[in-house]
């Protein structure tokens, strides 16, 4: 996320309440201003199973199939959503000063949820009560009803998009990757190797293997199995590429 005046990159996680640019100076949002946010879930209905949870802030979740859209309002501020599909997990951190149009699909190639975000002109001056009150907005299917984060368990961010049996060098193990990190855990020592997406350099090819290179000129290389290497691939550059935008 960057400051909307200087452009410069904000803190990682900025706190909910910071309402100034620590290098300019300047007011990032006006606080009480509404923005309607909508969400566009493309891809053919052809099962239960297409249904993709969205979770606002944590405080929020809705329910939606393909071809469907759900609208709702955010206060100005930062704000933080989570797609899940199947066991696919996607998130989007983003300072809100302007309405959005956000389309989404489950891309089946490459086994990842792709979004397309994209700015309602001349909204920066929000959306009036009146105007709001006329809205047909979209009823969340559950609600935290103290206003914080509720809803950890039933995303279950915690388990593994991908796991499976690899080597790396001379030990063999358990790779699991997770929506934001890597953990390779040998069976040897039962050691676990941790390596969040944003310490990651690039990611490349090397003879059926992947070669995750990380700050310092540091190698991790593991095997992958190849009915699953082009996937593993793709989703690893994309969680790479997800995590240096939003630094």
């Amino acid at each position: 996320m960057n400051c909307p005046s200087c452009g410069k990159q904000l803190p990682d996680k900025p706190n909910i309440v910071m309402n100034y640019c620590p290098m300019c100076g300047d007011k990032l949002y006006d606080p009480g201003i509404k923005y309607l946010m909508e969400i566009q879930f493309a891809g053919q209905r052809d099962a239960e199973s297409t249904v993709m949870m969205i979770y606002v802030d944590e405080r929020q979740f809705f329910k939606v199939i393909p071809g469907e859209n759900i609208c709702f309002a955010l206060e100005a501020g930062f704000h933080t959503i989570k797609f899940r599909y199947k066991i696919r997990t996607k998130v989007i951190s983003f300072l809100v000063t302007s309405s959005y149009v956000i389309k989404t699909y489950y891309n089946s190639l490459s086994g990842l949820i792709e979004t397309n975000i994209n700015i309602v002109e001349d909204s920066s001056g929000g959306i009036d009560a009146e105007t709001l009150a006329e809205k047909e907005l979209t009823q969340p299917v559950l609600e935290s009803e103290n206003g914080e984060r509720a809803f950890d368990i039933m995303l279950g961010q915690d388990e593994p998009e991908y796991e499976m049996k690899v080597t790396s060098g001379l030990k063999e193990g358990m790779l699991r990757l997770y929506y934001e990190r890597i953990e390779f855990t040998a069976w040897s020592d039962r050691k676990v190797d941790v390596v969040p997406y944003r310490q990651i350099v690039a990611v490349r090819k090397k003879m059926g293997a992947i070669d995750v290179e990380c700050a310092g000129n540091v190698h991790k290389v593991y095997s992958i199995p190849k009915d699953i290497y082009n996937e593993i691939l793709a989703f690893l550059t994309n969680k790479v590429s997800e995590a240096r935008e939003n630094m």
